[in-house]
């Protein structure tokens, strides 16, 4: 399953896009975004996150295991 997210800064407005498979890719990615580009949550602001766990077990693989079920696999 791929997952994709795209950040907005709150006050410039300057975008960056997350994008890649869940987990593994799309973590990376958000990493390197965050890393690279010096994005953080703005003070006082909301901001929903998922556990490891969560995105393992709720995320990862819905695509394919789907497409299996669906083509008798």
């Amino acid at each position: 399953m791929e997952g994709q997210v795209q950040l907005r800064c709150r006050d410039c407005g300057r975008t960056a896009s997350v994008r890649g498979e869940i987990p593994e890719e799309y973590t990376k990615c958000f990493l390197e975004v965050v890393t690279r580009d010096g994005w953080v949550v703005a003070p006082g602001a909301q901001c929903d996150f998922v556990c490891r766990e969560c995105l393992r077990t709720k995320y990862a693989g819905h695509e394919t295991v789907d497409d299996a079920a669906k083509l008798g696999l």
